[in-house]
């Protein structure tokens, strides 16, 4: 009898274990994705200021620059950062651009904006 409740006790101790690593997984995970959403949303945001300089340039000039420096400081007083310090990507190509932040990774690929689309995707 007594074994039959000590091999009891074993198993709630296993199941008990097992649960305390999947709540800790979850945490890690949930606290990686709320990270991941956050420099989303940092890139979108100075992404933005950065495309509405390239849009004012457009305007004035005619076309986009070929490259980021041209926009500081007429339309920028600075180049916003990518979350983590890093500069903005910048490819100008056929008349449109890309915009990525290559450390802020969504769904596998590097997160940007195409001025064709005129979208952020990753």
């Amino acid at each position: 009898m007594r074994t039959r409740y000590m091999q009891a006790g074993a198993g709630q101790v296993i199941a008990l274990v097992v649960i305390a690593a999947l709540l800790g997984a979850a945490y890690v995970a949930l606290d990686f994705y709320t990270a991941g959403e956050k420099n989303v949303a940092i890139t979108e945001s100075r992404g933005t200021q950065i495309i509405q300089a390239l849009s004012r340039h457009k305007l004035d000039t005619g076309s986009y620059p070929d490259s980021l420096d041209k926009v500081v400081p007429k339309y920028l007083s600075a180049q916003p950062k990518c979350p983590g310090g890093d500069a903005f990507g910048y490819v100008l190509a056929a008349g449109e651009f890309t915009l990525v932040c290559p450390n802020v990774v969504f769904k596998m690929k590097p997160y940007g904006y195409g001025s064709k689309t005129r979208a952020w995707q990753g």
